[in-house]
């Protein structure tokens, strides 16, 4: 019995899930950072299928897939969902059972073009490692390039996607790490009969060709879906970015007839391209900025000399990051520089309006002055006004004139 200690559980956008705890790979670090894993692309084939359909999730892995679908189409729909790897179809179906999901069935296989067993090596959870990039390439193709194991192996069926029973079909998604085209191998009755949308893994051109021919063969229109393996809206809103511009390739493929992407709207995020030749697939995968060391830097062109134009590429693309850096230097140290300024501004504002408000204080203090002293000049004239009505009662009256020769005669003497 493996130990606890090889296992951690996180919460997710589309449930609990529990993952190996020696993982090294993108899923885990994306699921412990972001609560999700490959949601751009999730949401891109989740426009496909509704409620009550049927999805065929080839590559299943711990079920960061399966769980997505399997709420999606809802308890009157069913999720096939196929993983070789012995470990991981164990956390696959417990993912499934912890999260009470009865629409999905698990199958520990290999989909592959015909049913027969064989012998593939076992992934070592107890060994850090990449389990989810673990290929079975270098057993179906020979001269394939070798990876290392753990040197253990064990027995596993190998299936047809034809073989299932089932009565429709809307998705099938395939990610099994270049061994897209011997899913498609298996599967065409299947596509042929229900015409389903098909969403399989790009990474390299090689590879894609392969796949794309197939689809092709069963009258398939074909797309590459380009994508940001970053989805800034993410489940636990980090905005830490772990991908940098990192983009994934996939090759979809819909009937002409029934095209589940008519009217699709193209998000911020990704590209939705025609595929009709070779070239544009070359063009679509260019897009992809990882495919450069991925690829391209590891195959026989390269190591003989071939590497002129990509660093070329490199190089532009560094000049363009340090201008684009430059131009960030120059635009921060003019905010700087304006903010600087603003803030002398508002100073001197502010100090205007402090003196502005001693000057109102004294201005209101002249005002009340001003009033008063109206006031006062306006009782004054009041007053006079009253006294002149006065002596003019007085010189009107009878003593005033029986006066008159007294006053007269004291004038005189009063001149004198």
């Amino acid at each position: 019995m493996q130990s606890d200690n090889l296992f951690e559980t996180v919460n997710t956008r589309h449930g609990r899930v529990t993952l190996f705890a020696n993982d090294t790979g993108a899923i885990s670090d994306s699921l412990r950072l972001y609560g999700e894993w490959a949601q751009n692309e999730l949401s891109f084939m989740l426009s496909m299928v509704h409620q009550g359909d049927t999805v065929v999730d080839v590559g299943g892995y711990i079920g960061t897939h399966t769980l997505a679908f399997a709420r999606h189409v809802g308890e009157q729909g069913q999720v096939v969902t196929i993983e070789a790897q012995a470990r991981s179809f164990e956390l696959l179906s417990r993912n499934i059972q912890d999260n009470g999901l009865t629409n999905v069935r698990a199958e520990n296989a290999i989909a592959s073009a015909v049913g027969k067993e064989e012998h593939i090596p076992a992934i070592d959870i107890e060994t850090p490692a990449s389990y989810g990039s673990a290929s079975l390439r270098e057993v179906f193709v020979p001269g394939a390039q070798h990876h290392e194991s753990s040197g253990a192996e064990f027995c596993v069926k190998s299936i047809a996607l034809d073989e299932l029973p089932i009565a429709s079909c809307s998705l099938i998604k395939i990610d099994v790490e270049g061994m897209e085209d011997m899913v498609l191998r298996g599967a065409g009755e299947l596509i042929r009969r229900h015409g389903p949308a098909v969403y399989a893994e790009c990474n390299s051109l090689e590879d894609g060709l392969r796949c794309f021919r197939l689809l092709k063969e069963y009258g398939y229109r074909v797309r590459a879906h380009v994508v940001l393996a970053f989805n800034e809206d993410n489940f636990l809103q980090c905005d830490r970015n772990i991908f940098m511009g990192a983009r994934e390739v996939a090759l979809v493929g819909t009937p002409e007839a029934s095209d589940p992407l008519k009217g699709y709207a193209v998000r911020p995020c990704e590209l939705l391209l025609d595929i009709e030749t070779a070239d544009d697939l070359a063009l679509a995968l260019l897009n992809k900025p990882q495919y450069d060391h991925e690829v391209l830097r590891a195959g026989a062109a390269a190591r003989s000399g071939g590497t002129a134009v990509l660093n070329a590429a490199v190089e532009m693309k560094e000049a363009a990051r340090q201008a684009a850096e430059k131009e960030e230097r120059i635009v921060r140290e003019l905010m700087e520089r304006h903010a600087q300024e603003l803030e002398q501004l508002e100073r001197k504002y502010f100090g205007a309006q402090d003196n502005s408000g001693k000057l109102h204080v004294e201005l209101d203090r002249l005002r009340a002055e001003a009033a008063r002293v109206t006031e006062s000049e306006r009782s004054a004239r009041e007053a006079l006004a009253e006294l002149q009505s006065a002596v003019d009662q007085i010189r009107r009256s009878t003593s005033w004139r029986i006066t008159a020769p007294l006053r007269a005669l004291s004038n005189k003497k009063a001149n004198r």
